[in-house]
């Protein structure tokens, strides 16, 4: 810095009123920070102070009586008030030994005046110095702020630089660290170990002669890196507070602007990722491509995830911010994302860069965080819907991913109270149902099985139907049935009395009622065809 930011107690002493004052106690605290000046003749101060005060006193309140005095110098030190001013004469002519004794074991500096003085004069004095320290602060931070902007727009590696010029104008210990877990120090002390200190900030095990200070670099509500100062000659104050925030708030833009730019070029590889999907690129053409794209990544699978939102086409202007958000989520979860644009849904192929057996967990609390996110909510997308394909080994394979992964959106949409779950492996039963309509047998499948209990349900405006499923789901226990239908034991063993007249009494047989719930699953998916049970009826 090319200024002094801090007002202490002996800065103020050299001020022209302080020009007969003497210090009596407490000499070591003189280097103490004012950021106000206080009168103060009351014997019990409660809230009255915030810290940091100079208290200026004629001592009125305590001149009788040396315990309240002692008891007023320590609620003092106890509120962290910098340091005490007293005028001699009128009411106290000296500052008691026990006094000084207990302002000398704690630093507080008290100060005696000997000629009569206008506390008047003092106070406006100190709070011109204040304003100018202020003024000078606000000057100094927006030449910083200057001088970083002109670092984002003309290097060619602004972090790099943003995070030295920090280091330079605060004098202080620079540690920067990744999402990704690289480390950066920028330090006076070449000894320094980036990993040791990393550990002691993260354990918080942070040493008595370093003082430290934190703030993440965030932008679209997602913490890209985190940044500390540490200061091991003094407190870290506002100003260097205010610095580092506006650091942060820059590294923030530079690094939006590298995926921005990131993101426009990879833009123009769509054309790349669709014939991939496609199935028109062979395993040694995708890898020879990702390797070039990156030469750290060297994925061991992929699953394609499809995301899906009614007014999708509307946010063309956003397509890159929310890509970057997408990307943002997922390389902390170790998957690396290229996308392709469809009308109305984005189309990622996830490849995971981490050598690991979980990464549908990873995927699953990559989706769970874009759907609570704030990102998500401005830009008006909340109601994305998503669907994840199979795992593939072979690169060359995602195209399976890709059919999967639609149909698992598909099935989603058309029974999101049954199906809960983002991917195809847990869509278990209508994985057979869709291969099954695809071959064409499902409807006779259903009319089987079901024939009579639709047809009954049909005539009679009944629940059979409903009675079975749920009979079913809770593996032939009446009671929990007859709680989950709401009904009383008499009115469900009547309804199982008509299923066994209509299906069989072997119809809870282990093979009869298996096919009996596939047929169930069947006949829900074609309802949510807008298929009616007239429609499979007369099919059959």
């Amino acid at each position: 810095m090319t200024h002094e930011v801090r007002l202490s107690i002996n800065e103020i002493l050299q001020s022209k009123h302080f020009k007969h004052a003497k210090v009596v106690a407490g000499k070591d605290g003189l280097g103490r920070l004012v950021q106000w000046v206080h009168v103060l003749e009351v014997t019990s101060i409660e809230d009255l102070l915030n810290g940091n005060e100079l208290i200026l006193s004629t001592g009125i309140g305590w001149k009788d009586d040396v315990n309240v005095f002692r008891m007023m110098v320590q609620q003092f030190i106890d509120s962290n008030a910098s340091g005490l001013c007293i005028e001699l004469g009128t009411y106290i002519s000296n500052i008691p030994k026990e006094i000084k004794e207990l302002a000398d074991a704690h630093d507080f500096p008290i100060i005696v005046f000997t000629e009569k003085v206008r506390f008047i004069d003092i106070t406006q004095e100190i709070h011109s110095l204040l304003i100018q320290k202020h003024y000078l602060i606000l000057s100094d931070l927006e030449e910083y702020s200057n001088r970083i902007n002109q670092l984002l727009l003309s290097s060619s590696n602004p972090q790099q630089e943003i995070l030295q010029l920090l280091h330079e104008h605060l004098n202080m210990t620079v540690f920067y660290i990744s999402n990704q877990g690289q480390f950066q120090v920028f330090s006076t002390r070449k000894s320094i170990e980036p990993k040791k200190l990393f550990h002691l900030l993260k354990s918080n095990k942070i040493p008595k002669h370093m003082n430290v200070a934190h703030q993440s670099v965030c932008a679209l509500d997602q913490t890209f890196a985190d940044l500390f100062i540490i200061s091991e000659s003094g407190a870290i104050t506002e100003f260097d507070s205010l610095i580092l925030d506006r650091t942060a708030i820059a590294l923030a833009q530079s690094h939006l602007r590298e995926l921005y730019t990131e993101e426009q070029r990879q833009a123009k590889e769509m054309e790349w990722v669709s014939s991939w999907i496609e199935g028109e690129l062979s395993n040694e053409q995708i890898h020879l491509y990702l390797s070039d794209l990156d030469p750290n990544l060297k994925p061991n699978g992929c699953t394609v995830l499809i995301c899906k939102a009614d007014n999708l086409e509307k946010l063309t202007s956003e397509f890159t911010y929310l890509k970057i958000y997408f990307r943002s989520i997922f390389e902390q979860r170790g998957i690396y994302l290229l996308s392709y644009i469809q009308k109305k849904q984005i189309v990622f192929i996830l490849l995971d860069n981490w050598k690991t057996n979980d990464i549908k967990r990873r995927v699953k609390e990559g989706i769970d965080c874009l759907k609570k996110s704030e990102f998500i909510k401005k830009i008006k997308c909340s109601s994305l819907e998503f669907g994840v394909g199979k795992f593939v080994r072979n690169l060359s394979h995602v195209r399976n991913s890709y059919l999967t992964a639609k149909e698992t959106l598909k099935i989603r949409e058309m029974m999101p109270n049954e199906i809960h779950s983002y991917f195809y492996e847990d869509l278990y039963i209508f994985r057979l149902v869709l291969a099954s309509n695809e071959q064409g047998v499902l409807r006779e499948f259903i009319s089987d099985y079901l024939e009579p209990v639709l047809r009954y349900d049909q005539q009679n405006n009944g629940e059979l139907l409903k009675t079975l499923k749920i009979y079913l789901n809770c593996k032939g226990a009446k009671k929990e049935a007859a709680e989950q239908l709401h009904i009383v034991r008499q009115t469900l063993y009547h309804r199982l009395d008509k299923l066994y007249n209509l299906l069989g009494h072997d119809f809870m047989e282990t093979y009869k009622r298996q096919a009996i719930e596939v047929a169930i699953s069947a006949h829900e998916y074609f309802s949510a065809l807008k298929s009616d049970d007239t429609s499979i009826l007369n099919s059959s």
